[in-house]
């Protein structure tokens, strides 16, 4: 009988094991503040949860954005941690807080915000204005005071880094604004006073356009030169709306040092220096021996003799006596003395006050043509070299011709163009004396057909001006192989390689010349997967058979498949990824658990191309898995029980 009273204990004890336990206390997380910038500092609170046990706290819950922070439940089962808000767009995420026991998440909202590379400008200056928070790979218009002055793109993170130059605006505290259409922010900037002349320096009768931005709007402008107010054009000057303002004025004395020029609106100025120098200018800062040169003094002495030279040697000028005027100006004209390649002083002088400036002699070299392929035929025409002089002629380093001036310091001549990479070359000719150096550009060209297709698509590669083998590459991998013709052609194709959609580079290179183009992938992506089996609502079995229609694209296709318990798929149970056929059946190890029937599990599939261009997901379907639930559970007990009731009320009247 004790037996029998034990064996009743065990069945009842292992029967009420499997009834659910009471639950515990339900966790919590809370993110202060909820909302924030980029980069900015929050704090992750968490409680009733297991005492020491290991949590990972996912900022950006199931996103590309998504950023981990580990660490162990301290013995009161809380949790205070500091996370940095991760680089992503603006918007609402979750923020996830997990152990092996238990987990829940709470909702952050990504502000977005801008920020100025400086605080306090000028007109002109230019600024660097950084955003975060804003929609990802969109594009962000700049505005100043609600001017668009400057557009950007945001990254997949919703960031960008672009520089605007501060427009016209009066002196204060101006918005700078950043908008991509849904998300906007906005920093401050600080305009100042500024102002600029043109030119900076020159002699009496010198036309200075003085230029201020940044002032106070609509205000009389008062122009200072060296501490006197002085006569304008126009007359009277005033700022306008933006604070800017443009005047002429003439440097009215002529002295050798550097003077204060100063605008002021009444409260607020700026300066800058001009010196007032004795100067001269050339008609030409080059030729050749010859050549007639006009030369103009300003800023020198009054009434002097000027005297002209060229290096030591004085000039034979026109007038043969060069004089400067009442104002310090004087005139002349002169030839080019017979002088050697390079650079010459040539100086004007009163006894006092003097200038000087560089003239270059110049021999001249021509080719025709002046461009083209490896082994093309060149013809060479100097001038101005020395007389019966053996010329030598290199293109870049290499001796290509030996030739010879006749008595006038002329020579014609021509030369192949040697194997060297495509760009510009020096083709210089030297005589041992004299030398001169032009340019000689070296032309490759490379065309592929066509530029944009798919996936195994064949494209063709044509190039001239190559020699010797030549290897074509599609971005960094080695397709093909050919040989240029001896007139540096070749014609190649090949099939496009599975590749991301988008641009690739397609490089043909020899020993010496490199050439790359580009080829489009193609980007449209192949139509949605219609599901077939099993149908929404059905009951399966724990290792169902999912089924799709097969979906077609020139690039070929493979596809993802999803399982989830919600139909927002924000809790993945199963992802695959490359099924190269319509159909999968779950793994032992990917057994589903049995649902009631307001718990069921939803699926989606989509097509990705061999250019990874994604599908748009199927229509979502839902089916469950065959359980036994709890209220059969309990019935089975309680039957049970009074099963044994009954067979122990039998056992003991029997005995009786």
């Amino acid at each position: 009988m004790t037996r029998l009273y034990s064996g009743i204990a065990l069945v009842l004890t292992s029967l009420l094991l499997l009834l659910p336990a009471t639950p515990a206390i339900a966790a919590s997380l809370s993110v202060l503040p909820n909302h924030a910038p980029v980069d900015a500092l929050v704090n992750v609170n968490g409680s009733a949860f297991t005492p020491g046990a290991n949590y990972q706290i996912r900022f950006a819950y199931n996103t590309s954005f998504e950023a981990v922070t580990s660490g162990t439940i301290d013995p009161a089962g809380n949790v205070s941690r500091n996370v940095r808000v991760p680089e992503m767009p603006g918007g609402a995420y979750t923020v996830r807080l997990a152990t092996n026991y238990e987990n829940t998440s709470a909702i952050f909202d990504v502000d977005p915000e801008v920020q100025l590379s400086i605080s306090t400008a000028m007109v002109n200056d230019q600024v660097t204005i950084q955003g975060t928070g804003f929609r990802a790979s969109r594009s962000v218009t700049i505005s100043f005071d609600n001017r668009s002055i400057a557009t950007a793109s945001t990254n997949s993170r919703g960031s960008f880094t672009t520089t605007f130059r501060v427009p016209e605006a009066d002196r204060g505290s101006h918005e700078v604004n950043a908008d991509d259409g849904v998300f906007e922010a906005t920093d401050s900037l600080m305009v100042t006073q500024s102002i600029s002349i043109s030119p900076t320096s020159g002699s009496t009768g010198t036309e200075v356009t003085i230029t201020g931005h940044g002032f106070r709007a609509n205000r009389s402008m008062s122009i200072f030169f060296d501490d006197d107010r002085i006569a304008t054009s126009p007359a009277s000057v005033r700022s306008n709306s933006n604070g800017s303002f443009t005047a002429d004025f003439e440097v009215p004395i002529c002295i050798n040092r550097t003077l204060e020029v100063m605008a002021s609106d009444g409260s607020y100025a700026a300066s800058t220096s001009f010196t007032v120098v004795a100067s001269i200018t050339l008609s030409q800062t080059s030729g050749e021996v010859g050549s007639e040169v006009t030369i103009i003094g300003h800023g020198f002495r009054s009434n002097r003799n000027i005297e002209i030279t060229f290096d030591v040697d004085q000039l034979t000028t026109r007038p043969s006596v060069v004089r400067s005027d009442e104002t310090g100006c004087f005139e002349a004209t002169f030839l080019i003395p017979p002088s050697t390649k390079g650079i010459h002083k040539v100086e004007a002088s009163d006894g006092i006050e003097s200038d000087d400036t560089n003239l270059t002699t110049e021999p001249t070299l021509i080719l025709n043509p002046s461009s083209g392929p490896i082994n093309s035929t060149v013809s060479i025409t100097g001038t101005g070299f020395s007389k019966s002089r053996t010329v030598t002629v290199r293109f870049d380093s290499n001796h290509v011709r030996t030739s010879a001036t006749d008595a006038q310091g002329n020579f014609t001549d021509h030369f192949v163009v040697p194997s060297v990479k495509s760009g510009n070359y020096a083709v210089t000719a030297d005589d041992g004396t004299t030398s001169d150096s032009t340019s000689f550009t070296v032309t490759t060209s490379m065309e592929i057909t066509p530029v944009n297709g798919n996936v195994g698509s064949y494209i063709t590669v044509q190039g001239t001006g190559f020699t010797g083998v030549v290897t074509i590459k599609y971005d960094d991998s080695v397709l093909a192989t050919t040989r240029a013709d001896a007139n540096g052609n070749f014609s190649i194709y090949f099939k496009a390689p599975a590749s991301r959609h988008g641009q690739h580079t397609i490089s043909a290179s020899d020993a010496v010349n490199a050439l790359e183009t580009l080829f489009i992938m193609e980007s449209t992506p192949p139509p949605a997967p219609q599901l077939v089996s099993p149908e929404s609502g059905s009951r399966q079995g724990t290792r169902p058979t999912l089924t799709w229609n097969t979906v077609s694209d020139p690039s070929g296709v493979t596809y993802t498949l999803q399982i989830a318990t919600d139909d927002s798929f924000s809790t993945l149970l199963l992802e695959k990824t490359g099924l190269s056929q319509p159909q999968y059946t779950l793994t032992k190890e990917e057994s589903l658990r049995g649902t009631d029937s307001d718990a069921p599990y939803y699926w989606r599939v989509r097509a990705v191309d061999g250019a990874e261009n994604e599908s748009d997901w199927s229509a979502v379907r839902s089916f469950h898995v065959r359980y036994f639930p709890q209220w059969a559970l309990i019935l089975i007990i309680s039957a049970a029980s009074v099963a044994i009731a009954v067979l122990i009320t039998r056992h003991y009247y029997k005995k009786s």
